[in-house]
């Protein structure tokens, strides 16, 4: 166990310590059908946040205070696309990466096979299958393609 003091922690860099300002927990959805394709949605012109505009993303959303990841990513299902009631996130694994925040990302898998035929719910404008060996990467938002990009390559042991 770390016996680092609460006088150690003070003394770290701001960017180090743990805040809301410097931590995103969030959780990813991968929705998959039988071709081998995942479901992105695009962010529409009425996107809270500006940056995402006409980017494709998968549906996601960061954890509220409290709240359990299953829950954030049926949340994030259930939010953004008509139909999603029917399917049922199954946990893959989580992710994690720094660079002017830390995103510690749980990644969850949704098989869309037997869901009736999704569609985006305002602010997303479309929900569309992408195949994985021809996805449109510069639409997507950077950091939702790290997360596909994590689930997709091999994995180092």
């Amino acid at each position: 166990m770390d016996k680092t003091s609460s006088s150690d922690m003070s003394k770290r860099p701001k960017r180090m310590r743990i805040s809301e300002e410097n931590l995103h927990i969030s959780a990813f959805a991968m929705v998959g059908d039988s071709r081998g394709s995942i479901l992105l949605v695009r962010a529409g012109s009425s996107h809270p946040l500006s940056f995402r505009r006409g980017k494709l993303l998968l549906p996601a959303s960061m954890l509220q205070f409290g709240e359990r990841p299953m829950a954030a990513a049926k949340r994030a299902l259930t939010a953004q696309l008509d139909g999603a009631d029917a399917l049922e996130p199954e946990f893959r694994e989580i992710q994690s990466y720094i660079g002017s925040h830390w995103d510690l990302c749980f990644v969850y898998d949704a098989d869309g096979r037997n869901a009736p035929k999704l569609s985006a719910k305002s602010p997303y404008t479309d929900a569309s299958y992408y195949r994985l060996d021809a996805l449109p990467r510069d639409a997507i938002a950077e950091d939702h393609l790290e997360i596909i990009d994590g689930q997709t390559a091999p994995k180092e042991r």
